[in-house]
């Protein structure tokens, strides 16, 4: 039986990812720090197979006793997103690289290191697809911590790192300030969407197919040691307006086009995903698949909630 840690796994995707790990017969172990609270894990502890560590990735002697003797360590916990960042400069920094750097003193080397990244790291990419052979052009607090993480991991070696799209749909800790579940929240709760940017590309990837991708990457390990991933689905490249129209075919609601206000990350891209996809991995969730399910969702999920934007994963 696999023995894996996950870091920040009380969170939007870690509380996802728990779960499946959980269903497929792995040990999980969990190391959080409880920021935005617990509930995610709940009904996971009827399973014997769980262990939860209430800690700081930042406190070198609660990472070296979680460690113990995990085989792998799917490193989720970071400051995620630039609001965060911003908010909280000096944590970002501290959590989203010192953190980083202190599983990696602690873990031995045999033991592998499965990290989330970003795409936020390719900046603004115009006229070209995004490949894991391009330089990263991070432009935000976040990306660049998140960029220095994967030049210090890829110097230590033993690591897979992922670059995965943004991610939407539902979570037992739910996010409502990701770009498409906040789309469709304004759509469904305020009846509008007042769009800016509206011909800036992202990338989408389920909560689901993020998770699927890291448990893919323990079970194909060999084959991916020590190289980036993007992590996500060609299908999923969309406009902002695009995305709004998809939404509209679900939900009615209307739609200004404004020029002003921005991102303050500047995302803009496509992106490619055939490293991945070439293994094996595939998404499994479409874009309407992932409206429908917040739609259906959204009796329940108010901002003023702990669902309302979560700094970390």
């Amino acid at each position: 039986m696999t023995r894996v840690l996950v870091t920040g796994g009380a969170g939007y995707v870690g509380s996802v990812l728990v779960g499946q790990l959980l269903e497929r017969g792995y040990k999980v172990k969990v190391i959080d720090n409880l920021r935005k609270g617990g509930l995610g894990l709940i009904s996971y502890f009827a399973n014997p197979n769980l262990e939860f560590i209430k800690g700081d990735i930042r406190d070198s002697v609660a990472v070296e006793k979680t460690l113990g003797d995990v085989e792998v360590v799917i490193h989720l916990a970071a400051v995620v997103g630039q609001p965060a960042c911003d908010k909280d400069p000096w944590a970002a920094k501290q959590i989203n690289l010192e953190g980083t750097k202190n599983i990696i003193a602690k873990r031995s080397r045999q033991q592998l290191v499965i990290f989330a990244s970003t795409l936020s790291n390719y900046g603004t990419v115009v006229g070209q697809i995004c490949t894991e052979e391009m330089d990263p052009r991070p432009l935000t607090l976040y990306a660049i911590t998140k960029e220095e993480a994967e030049r210090y991991l890829l110097e230590v070696g033993n690591v897979i790192i992922l670059r995965p799209a943004t991610a939407f749909g539902l979570s037992p800790q739910m996010r409502l300030d990701l770009l498409l579940n906040d789309f469709v929240y304004r759509a469904v709760k305020e009846g509008k969407l007042d769009l800016f940017e509206s011909d800036f590309v992202r990338a989408f990837i389920h909560v689901r197919d993020f998770t699927y991708g890291l448990i893919f990457s323990i079970e194909n390990a060999e084959k991916m040691i020590d190289k980036i991933y993007n992590l996500g689905d060609e299908s999923l490249n969309l406009t902002k307006r695009e995305l709004a129209e998809r939404i509209k075919q679900h939900v009615e609601f209307k739609l200004s086009i404004s020029d002003s206000g921005g991102d303050p990350d500047r995302r803009n891209y496509r992106v490619d995903f055939s490293r991945i996809k070439t293994l094996g991995y595939r998404t499994c969730i479409s874009i309407d698949q992932g409206i429908e399910e917040l739609v259906r969702a959204m009796p329940i999920l108010e901002v003023k909630s702990h669902f309302s934007n979560p700094s970390y994963y």
